[in-house]
């Protein structure tokens, strides 16, 4: 009896141990099947224009489709976008493709036409506003995710979606910070009139500034006439604008000037606080400390407190093995806006799905979205967007605060 017992035993053993690996296989075909039917499934292909030659593909290109690849991997990892009505609901897989802009205008409507002959059913353009009105002009209608900060890229152009910072709402809310967190009384500001964004800052600066009884000391401008690698004497401007005693300075230059500029501050001893607008962005890091304390814009930084933010920081990181950088982040946010967009224009049913898919359709999915949390904050196209405040402490861009245009307010 106890030989029978112990081969039933064994035998006992043995065929558990075979169901759990029967189970494990079928278990793994399952799972291959699924897989199988996931990635063979009907897809949504979205476009990324984007720099991949050039000195713009270090400054964007790959941080742009970094950011973009994990959206969309994010997206297919939990289970794609699904379509239609109770009676007909498919996952949709999300395909990206992507095509080199060249960091040239004509370059960009090549590649934007080239991704929508794929079947790419919206865009995501370069930041840079040349190259996003190249491809707004030739595919006037056409849905387009950019973060490109001209104004005229997304002015009545209800199929645009921008999401960088216009040079004239940075204006606004350099002059808002400055009155109400600052508590600046006089500001000065140097310019260049016949650079559009440089303009556009001073120009909303000083109105809004006026607007909450602020004064402006010293509307000092200049023109950027200096041979390459040697920058314009401001000195004599500089100390001139020192005698008025302002509480703050706008210097909303584009580099090589703002270089510059904080240079002739250093060697004239003038401690007055600067600010700018997100073109101080571009300064690295030897540069930083020419304007140390100053203050700038940007529409994202990697310390923003939101949950959302960190989440997103922590899963670039872990993926690339290093920290996001701005057009990571914005394009992040593209991808997701497009894709909620996506979803909620086509949820209404069989004839809605992707085959059906309309540009209108798109623009009306826009709507339903906004405003859109992301991990940049708040983007409404009607509203504007948050903008980071960044100080330049110990020669380093530090997170200062995150303004959110729904919550400013212009009384002083």
């Amino acid at each position: 009896m106890t030989n029978f017992l112990q081969r039933f035993n064994l035998f006992s053993k043995f065929r558990s141990r075979n169901l759990v690996f029967l189970g494990a296989i079928a278990l793994g075909c399952l799972s291959l099947i699924a897989a199988f039917i996931f990635w063979f499934s009907p897809q949504i292909t979205l476009g990324l224009v984007v720099p991949l030659t050039g000195d713009f593909a270090v400054l964007a290109g790959k941080d742009m489709i970094a950011g973009a690849e994990l959206a969309v991997k994010q997206a297919n990892q939990a289970g794609g976008i699904s379509l239609g009505d109770r009676t007909y609901r498919f996952n949709y897989r999300v395909k990206l493709a992507i095509a080199d802009d060249r960091n040239l205008p004509q370059g960009a409507v090549r590649a934007a036409e080239k991704l929508r002959r794929e079947g790419a059913i919206a865009l995501i353009s370069s930041p840079k506003s040349s190259l996003a009105l190249s491809i707004i002009q030739d595919l006037p209608n056409f849905p387009l995710v950019t973060a490109a900060s001209g104004l005229g890229v997304t002015a009545n152009q209800p199929s645009i979606l921008g999401l960088g910072l216009p040079a004239e709402a940075q204006g606004n809310f350099l002059a808002i910070f400055a009155r109400k967190t600052l508590k600046a009384k006089r500001a000065a500001i140097l310019y260049d009139p016949s650079n559009s964004y440089s303009q556009a800052i001073a120009q909303n600066f000083q109105r809004t500034f006026q607007e909450l009884e602020g004064l402006l000391v010293a509307p000092t401008t200049y023109l950027t006439t200096y041979k390459a690698g040697q920058g314009q004497d401001l000195r004599s401007q500089l100390l001139a604008i020192a005698e008025q005693k302002p509480d703050v300075l706008l210097l909303p230059n584009y580099l090589p000037d703002l270089i510059s500029q904080g240079q002739q501050l250093q060697e004239l001893n003038l401690k007055i606080p600067t600010l700018g607008g997100d073109a101080w962005a571009g300064l690295i890091s030897a540069n930083l400390p020419l304007l140390e304390g100053g203050f700038f814009l940007s529409p994202w930084h990697l310390q923003i407190p939101s949950s959302k933010n960190q989440q997103f920081v922590q899963n670039y990181t872990r993926l690339y093995k290093q920290s996001p950088r701005t057009n990571a982040a914005l394009t992040y946010d593209a991808v997701q806006m497009l894709l909620g967009a996506i979803a909620l224009a086509l949820s209404g049913g069989y004839s809605a799905l992707p085959k059906a898919t309309t540009p209108e359709m798109i623009v009306q999915g826009y709507d339903q979205i906004q405003p859109f949390l992301g991990v940049t904050g708040t983007i409404s196209k009607n509203l504007g967007r948050s903008v980071v405040i960044n100080q330049i402490k110990n020669g380093e861009a530090k997170f200062y605060q995150q303004l959110d245009p729904q919550t400013l307010k212009l009384s002083p």
